[in-house]
């Protein structure tokens, strides 16, 4: 899971560091399938799979990174998504000092390593993700499917641990959730929705 998790990060960490610039190449199409054969190269030595069907820019100031039938696959752990798309915010990287993008997926599944249980899936992902010099941080979190996640939460990059998180979680299937709660600082309200709260500085 841990490689999983990892592989996720870098690619975002690649996008969102050469999206800035990718404006200003000729062809941008050109450039970003050559930074993509970099991600896959750098997932594909640490064991992780990463595949599109097509990939592409869209527009042009402000301009979007389109992925088509997107898989990410670890040896616990796999993603699909019917499709991927990066938006750079250049204010908001401007002003906050952190590039920063949205982040939204279509046809979400996400198939864990939990014997008998099929894969968790959601018709929409978005949030607001920047780069941060000690990690990733997802604001604006909003998911809808078997499991509706609303939150923000950082990630850092050297532990692949949360550092912050506040996440309310509830839908169908969170009883997966049971299997993580050991591992997680979860707990289950009387509502049965559950959340995720980490301040910085503590451990679980």
């Amino acid at each position: 899971m841990r490689r999983f998790v990892s592989a996720l990060l870098i690619t975002f960490v690649a996008l969102v560091s050469f999206s800035g610039g990718l404006y200003f190449f000729f062809p941008r199409d050109a450039a970003l399938a050559f930074f993509w054969r970099k991600g896959v190269l750098a997932a594909s030595q640490k064991g992780v799979t990463l595949e599109t069907a097509a990939l592409g820019v869209e527009g042009y100031l402000p301009f979007r990174i389109v992925f088509r039938n997107v898989r990410v696959a670890a040896p616990v752990a796999s993603m699909e998504a019917g499709a991927m798309t990066v938006s750079p915010r250049f204010v908001e990287s401007l002003f906050s000092f952190a590039p920063t993008a949205e982040i939204n997926f279509e046809s979400l599944s996400l198939n864990l390593p939990l014997p008998g249980q099929p894969p968790l899936v959601f018709s929409s992902y978005s949030s607001i993700a920047s780069l941060l010099s000690s990690g990733v941080r997802l604001a604006e979190i909003r998911t809808a499917g078997d499991l509706q996640v609303a939150g923000e939460m950082t990630v850092n990059l050297h532990t692949l641990k949360l550092d912050e998180a506040d996440i309310s979680i509830s839908g169908e299937r969170t009883a997966l959730l049971e299997y993580v709660k050991t591992m997680l600082p979860l707990q289950r309200e009387a509502s049965g929705t559950w959340t995720l709260k980490r301040k910085g500085g503590e451990n679980k």
